[in-house]
């Protein structure tokens, strides 16, 4: 059996620059940043192409990634200069939930494609799963509530799409 030796100098955590502040925000503010001017450019020469106006589609772009921008360079200086925060290692994450998560979005989506359940009772379905998934409280102490929930939501979506939006959804076994 060999040890695992850390590497990394005294009062050093693995993973950070010398200063002691994690590298890894650093990283993910440029990417946020160059994502976002990547996409100003691109807005603006589109705006410059066909014209801009206020009524027109080609000022929403501009103005959210500007902010986009603007919040990724606050995001940069932010990382720069934060106090560096010490924590405990956490615990390995499970793969088990995100998973089971993402393999109830799929049958979720097949359902609704495929069957004619409808969007209410799936909808229902789908978030007392997600629910129960993303909870740690025993079921039988909020399975009535997450059912109570899970059915008003759908129905309150269900109706604001439809009636109000004028955005058809699959009806499904419910003459609603």
């Amino acid at each position: 059996m060999s040890a695992v030796v850390d590497e990394s100098p005294q009062g050093t955590v693995p993973g950070t620059v010398p200063s002691g502040r994690p590298l890894g925000p650093r990283i993910a503010a440029v990417v946020v940043l160059l994502a976002g001017a990547g996409m100003l450019v691109r807005a603006i020469q589109d705006a410059v192409q066909h014209g801009l106006t206020v009524d027109g589609p080609r000022l929403a772009p501009l103005i959210v990634t500007s902010g986009w921008v603007v919040l990724g360079g606050a995001y940069l200086a932010q990382s720069w200069t934060a106090e560096p925060v010490r924590r405990e290692r956490a615990p390995r994450a499970s793969w088990f939930v995100p998973a089971a998560l993402m393999a109830a979005l799929v049958g979720y989506a097949l359902v609704l494609e495929y069957t004619v359940l409808g969007y209410v009772p799936a909808t229902a379905v789908f978030f007392v799963a997600a629910a129960r998934l993303l909870g740690d409280r025993p079921w039988r102490a909020v399975i009535l509530r997450d059912a109570v929930v899970a059915l008003a939501l759908s129905l309150v979506i269900y109706v604001a799409f439809t009636r109000f939006l004028d955005i058809q959804l699959p009806a499904g076994v419910l003459p609603i």
